[in-house]
């Protein structure tokens, strides 16, 4: 279990974590910030049972996790009219969001960590592949303030793990890339981070499990955000190997 931190210890500025100092962190919001994951099931769960399709938890977040599109998992290519039902489908997702994410919260202890790496003069990044309401619980919880960007997938960059979105994020929040973090909860994460040039953090609180983070050799993994203080702090991995 880990140690409360006593946060007179981090009152001057500056953090030099992984023998770089840091100036700016982006992080990923699904599964990172926000305990969204169940939230994407329901909402294709429902779309997709408009058709008489049921479908498994796994079916969507393995293709979240790695990339794919959700649609080849859960639509068998011979559907009736396949293409047409497709875009019937990705017209009603937008409402069946709005709905779903209304039960969306950031994860415990996020505020205070914000709190405490801007005391410390750290830049703050927000980064999705998601549709903007992924970060509406941000703006909801009163957190969103505390970044100095955030980029959704409606912004129009290359998505995960293509490094645009995390390198606009940076040329926004005035850092270069051996100065930031990226932190996220999928290996889509850990790559573009890694194609982004910046240290990297994985964290278990969403889609990807221990194994396959690990596969992408990112600088350290937590178990969540909640964490990160200790990490950054100490320059412990708080996950064993």
């Amino acid at each position: 279990m880990v140690s409360l931190i006593d946060h007179r210890q981090i009152r001057s500025p500056g953090i030099s974590w992984s023998g770089r100092k840091i100036e700016g962190i982006v992080f990923d919001v699904d599964g990172t910030l926000t305990d969204s994951i169940g939230a994407y099931y329901e909402v294709f769960r429902e779309v997709i049972a408009r058709f008489g399709i049921q479908i498994r938890k796994e079916e969507i977040l393995e293709p979240m996790a790695t990339g794919s599109l959700i649609w080849d998992r859960i639509i068998p290519e011979d559907f009736p009219d396949r293409d047409e039902k497709i875009k019937q489908l990705m017209d009603i997702i937008p409402k069946v969001y709005q709905k779903v994410f209304q039960h969306v919260h950031p994860f415990a202890g996020l505020e205070s960590v914000l709190k405490r790496l801007e005391e410390r003069k750290v830049r703050l990044g927000a980064l999705t592949s998601s549709r903007a309401a992924a970060v509406r619980p941000l703006y909801q919880h009163s957190l969103a303030h505390h970044f100095t960007v955030v980029i959704t997938r409606e912004d129009g960059f290359p998505l995960k793990p293509a490094p645009d979105g995390i390198l606009e994020c940076l040329r926004r929040m005035s850092v270069h890339p051996p100065h930031a973090i990226v932190i996220g909860d999928t290996p889509l994460d850990i790559r573009a981070g890694k194609a982004a040039g910046t240290l990297t953090i994985g964290v278990l609180s969403g889609i990807g499990n221990q194994v396959q983070l690990e596969a992408e050799a990112p600088t350290a993994i937590i178990k969540d955000v909640s964490q990160l203080l200790s990490l950054l702090l100490t320059g412990k991995c708080l996950v064993p190997p």
